[in-house]
């Protein structure tokens, strides 16, 4: 469902979508944006992309954060609850879930989407409502529609070989300005860690605090998988643990939340075609697993 896009420093007609926006802004590096906007900065000049290693902590965190550690998924058998309705998604137990296997396809939506932060949280209750948020992202899913996608691979604490290949995401909101097509995008450095800690700046953009409590998640970087003459650089971060589980029919299901961004500087060759000095985009998101086609199989992103 990739939201509206505005254009960089040409005037290109947006696409219409029924969906709101995630707003990507580009500059030239003459010109500043404006300080209130929280989407998708545009850089000043030159920057360097965003670094794990980024030094930004909240009052909301301990002054000693709880060590990060590998988890290897228990293998232990989960109990099954009691069958719900067809149709029906009832919420599980509020106790510590099983780890989840972090491995497969995953279709993405933006918080901010409208339509889901008002079924997540309606003005009626300050508890969010997953089931109604998961069954609302299910109407978009069998359409296809989505802000973007993603494939993780098995890393070495799913499987019992080292595997180091990475993973891969594409979004219509991030976009190669030149080719009119999402940056083919690699996650790197992809790590189960314990528990995900998101920085100040990104639980600011989450519909409500991140879930706690929630057992081992995943995070990574966000590269190009190739290299473009066109940018002299680009990067970001990747985070997502699974925030619910609820049973649909006797089957069980989940809803994720995360934070990814990519950042991009370009090169002399964008900036002289009108590109500006680059891209700056990052935002919350809830996640599902792909559904799957008449052949079992998830539909997808193909394996990097």
């Amino acid at each position: 469902m990739p939201p509206r896009k505005t254009s960089i420093a040409t005037s290109r007609k947006a696409p219409s979508k029924k969906v709101a926006e995630i707003k990507k802004t580009t500059t030239n590096s003459t010109k500043k944006a404006p300080a209130n906007k929280k989407r998708a900065h545009s850089p000043d000049g030159e920057y360097e992309p965003e670094v794990e290693a980024e030094a930004e902590v909240d009052a909301a965190i301990p002054a000693k954060a709880p060590p990060r550690k590998r988890v290897k998924r228990s293998g232990a058998p989960s109990k099954e609850e009691p069958q719900a309705y067809i149709g029906e998604v009832r919420e599980q137990s509020t106790t510590k879930p099983a780890q989840p296997a972090l491995v497969g396809k995953f279709d993405i939506y933006a918080m901010e989407l409208p339509f889901l932060a008002k079924a997540y949280l309606p003005t009626s209750t300050s508890e969010p409502q997953f089931s109604e948020l998961y069954e609302t992202i299910l109407t978009y899913q069998a359409k296809s529609d989505f802000t973007a996608r993603c494939v993780l691979p098995a890393s070495k604490e799913d499987s019992d070989k080292d595997n180091d290949k990475p993973g891969r995401l594409s979004s219509a909101v991030l976009e190669d300005p030149m080719e009119g097509m999402p940056w083919d995008i690699a996650l790197v450095d992809l790590q189960r860690v314990e528990p995900v800690v998101f920085l100040a700046k990104e639980r600011k953009e989450f519909a409500t605090p991140p879930r706690t409590n929630c057992g081992a998640g995943i995070e990574g970087h966000t590269v190009l998988e190739d290299s473009n003459c066109g940018v002299q650089s680009a990067g970001g971060v990747f985070r997502m643990q699974r925030a619910w589980t609820g049973d649909r029919g006797g089957e069980k299901v989940e809803v994720f939340e995360g934070y990814l961004s990519f950042n991009v500087v370009y090169s002399g060759m964008y900036r002289r075609k009108g590109h500006g000095s680059g891209q700056k985009i990052g935002f919350s998101f809830w996640a599902v697993r792909a559904r799957k086609g008449a052949d079992g199989l998830e539909i997808g992103l193909a394996q990097a």
